[in-house]
């Protein structure tokens, strides 16, 4: 689902706003996209928060000139979603060129993968994601 679709209080706002400057941190090039499908009518994609980051012309230390970011969430008692895992895909559009999961051993995989530096920083990424995700605002805090 589009992250920008989820936002139902401001603590989600936050985090979903977060992810984006966690990204641009490592990749300062690249442009969020809070909403990268036009046309959301299935129900199974609610469990995930959708991002893209597009960067300007072809990336060749990343092998891509785009990066579909899916955080897998859980809903807990209306509150923040919890992440249980992130899946990224360098694309050129409409293809995969690379993928990583953090599901097991964090590998990435596929056809043209990025240079190391660059697979550390979205390593990186993806550990603070999680941090991100495993704090909560006080306003929710009892």
């Amino acid at each position: 689902m589009n992250a920008s679709s989820n936002v139902r209080n401001l603590d989600i706002a936050n985090k979903i706003a977060s992810t984006g400057s966690v990204f641009r941190k490592y990749f300062p090039d690249a442009k969020v996209n809070f909403s990268p499908w036009d046309n959301i009518k299935d129900n199974d994609l609610f469990d995930t928060l959708d991002f893209s980051f597009q960067f300007p012309g072809w990336n060749p230390c990343l092998e891509c000139k785009a990066i579909l970011l899916q955080l897998r969430v859980v809903e807990v008692d209306n509150e923040v979603p919890k992440l249980l895992g992130i899946v990224m895909k360098g694309m050129i559009l409409p293809k995969e060129r690379w993928r990583v999961a953090t599901v097991g051993k964090w590998e990435m995989t596929g056809t043209h993968l990025p240079q190391q530096a660059q697979i550390d920083n979205l390593f990186l990424v993806c550990k603070e994601l999680y941090k991100l995700f495993s704090t909560t605002s006080t306003s929710n805090k009892n």
